[in-house]
């Protein structure tokens, strides 16, 4: 009797999901200040890039006070704290 083929399955069943690296303090002042920056913009406003962004955001971070890199710093040392508990076998991997 034949047999039926075998099911075939995709990259992404086979492949392990990659664990996204924690949030370093960049990263989240980045976040922060882009959504801010979407909320003050109208729809009819022109596209603008994710590379101009970012340059805009880089910056307004290397002038900002110490004080507020610290809480960011502070809030990065708490992201990677969650990281771990929920990654605890991680290993960054590039």
């Amino acid at each position: 009797m034949p047999r039926a083929p075998p099911s075939r399955q995709s990259e992404e069943d086979v492949k392990p999901k990659k664990i996204p690296r924690p949030p370093n303090a960049w990263i989240i002042y980045r976040t922060d200040r882009l959504h801010e920056w979407r909320q003050g913009r109208s729809p009819n406003d022109p596209p603008v890039k994710q590379a101009d962004i970012s340059r805009l955001i880089a910056a307004t971070w290397k002038v900002e006070p110490d004080h507020v890199k610290l809480e960011y710093e502070k809030r990065a040392a708490i992201a990677k704290a969650e990281h771990r508990k929920k990654y605890p076998d991680y290993k960054y991997n590039p």
